[in-house]
């Protein structure tokens, strides 16, 4: 399973072509395109800072061709495990990403995004970047 990062899913709506083309490649070929819970609570929250209803409908059509992925037991134990080790260390990164990735840890999913940089000490993350 494909994840998309928050970045990506705004490189998307920003018409990146090397995103739209990698998104539209997903489409046609009947892959799953998935995000987490906290991807869509970063964009909406965005669009509705800014009062920006236009980018809210496209991003609410988008997702309609997504399968959203939530947090569950399972993830708060992965999630947990992450901060520990990261925490040891000597790293932090945002609680988000770490959500994130534990979200797509627990379902055997790849992560794209383009920074890589919050993600790159996490061991059992699959990270690709498509720009």
């Amino acid at each position: 399973m494909i994840f998309l990062d928050t970045d990506i899913i705004s490189f998307y709506h920003f018409a990146v072509k090397n995103v739209v083309d990698k998104v539209n490649e997903l489409l046609d070929n009947n892959k799953q395109i998935c995000i987490t819970v906290i991807n869509k609570y970063e964009i909406l929250r965005g669009h509705k800072w800014k009062e920006n209803k236009q980018k809210e409908h496209l991003f609410r059509m988008f997702m309609a061709d997504c399968d959203i992925f939530t947090i569950d037991d399972l993830v708060i134990e992965i999630a947990s495990d992450i901060y520990a080790d990261l925490r040891k260390k000597g790293i932090t990164i945002d609680e988000g990403d770490i959500l994130i990735a534990a979200i797509v840890i627990a379902n055997n999913g790849t992560l794209v995004t383009n920074n890589t940089k919050h993600f790159e000490n996490i061991e059992q993350l699959r990270v690709v970047n498509w720009l």
